[in-house]
């Protein structure tokens, strides 16, 4: 059954291998202060202790302290609880159970996806360019890409084949995971309208109403839960926003604030800080844009308008700090990286580059900073 996508899974199983066991033990070789002590604990850090809290604990209202948890969405936490009792073991191993999964899922789906327009080449070099990319070790870790970026593909594939119910399904899913999600609805509307509009049409008009009104409905449902999680637990459904301000100094900036910042910080910090919250935040961004617009006129329209708008989300934040991290989630991009790879200069430059780089930015995770 799997014969096929022999290649893609290889891949994926392969990155896992080498980031989850080869960046712990560099980094214990390079900086004496880090003390490896095992597999797990090493990547449970920053984010992933949430998602682990809320998994064993729920979203709590004792303290302060466990209001932040408010702000991370649920659908990961309740996965890794379901896969927690099924498994019979921690929540942190079941965290990286989701994660494996979902990233073997996520190979199979995307090259699925992208066989629905290029060769198997295309298919496999764009496979290679996700999971080198400097920031792919989120897919291997507890935190929500591995399963967000798997549902977003999935909505897509799953309306091309014109399974539109279970796109929509994805895509509620997918808004239960991040607030990102909330960009497929548009980009599978214009999908169903610009690309399947001759097969629309033949629809009758109960069944074009039913598309649109409960097919946006059941793809907003996962976003509504949360807000009413939010109400529930605080009694505001927009207590995420109060927490992201409070604890995070994040707060909803669409005027450039947060590029300003970006920019402002290759004058005034230095060192490590200049690099990662300067130099690298503008360039993941700026490598978002020219991706995002390249798709948007190049490769397909649906595919573009869900770039952009994950990418405006991302740059409306006032503070830049995620940016290498929140342009993962663009998968088209990997399509047009293996597309550019028919160039042999091209493939391999960015191959040594991007792999380099993601040792380098893993190594910096693992050790010191959600700044990625």
């Amino acid at each position: 059954m799997f014969k096929q996508y022999y290649i893609p899974i290889s891949i994926a199983l392969a990155s896992k291998s080498l980031i989850l066991l080869l960046i712990p033990i560099l980094a214990s070789q390079i900086n004496p202060n880090y003390k490896y002590t095992s597999l797990w604990a090493s990547w449970n850090v920053w984010d992933a202790r949430h998602y682990i809290d809320i998994a064993i604990y729920n979203y709590h209202r004792a303290s302060n302290d466990e209001a932040v948890l408010i702000g991370f969405l649920p659908f990961l936490p309740l996965t890794i609880y379901i896969f927690k009792s099924f498994f019979h073991t921690s929540a942190l191993v079941a965290g990286y159970i989701v994660s494996g999964f979902s990233t073997i899922l996520l190979a199979i789906i995307f090259y699925k996806l992208i066989l629905l327009d290029y060769g198997k080449r295309i298919a496999n070099m764009a496979i290679l360019m996700l999971f080198i990319f400097p920031t792919s070790f989120f897919l291997h870790i507890p935190y929500t890409e591995s399963l967000f970026i798997l549902l977003s593909v999935s909505a897509f594939f799953f309306v091309r084949k014109k399974y539109y119910w279970i796109s929509f399904l994805c895509i509620a899913l997918a808004t239960f995971t991040k607030i990102a999600g909330l960009a497929l609805i548009p980009a599978i509307f214009i999908e169903i309208l610009f690309f399947d509009k001759e097969y629309f049409k033949r629809l009758d008009i109960n069944n074009r109403l039913a598309i649109f009104i409960l097919g946006s409905t059941l793809s907003l449902s996962g976003f509504f839960v949360y807000l009413f999680i939010n109400y529930y637990v605080w009694g505001d459904p927009f207590y995420f926003n109060i927490i992201k301000k409070q604890f995070h100094s994040i707060s909803f900036a669409p005027f450039g604030q947060g590029l300003i910042g970006a920019l402002n910080a290759l004058s005034y910090r230095v060192g490590f800080e200049q690099f990662m919250l300067g130099y690298a935040q503008i360039a993941a961004f700026a490598l978002g844009l020219i991706m995002s617009i390249y798709t948007l006129i190049k490769i397909r329209l649906s595919y573009g308008i869900f770039m952009v708008i994950v990418l405006w989300l991302s740059y409306s934040s006032s503070f830049w700090s995620g940016m290498p991290r929140f342009i993962l989630p663009l998968f088209p991009m990997f399509i047009v990286l293996a597309l550019f790879s028919k160039s042999s200069l091209f493939k391999y430059l960015w191959i040594l580059s991007s792999t380099s780089l993601l040792i380098f930015f893993a190594l910096i995770f693992i050790q010191w900073g959600p700044v990625l």
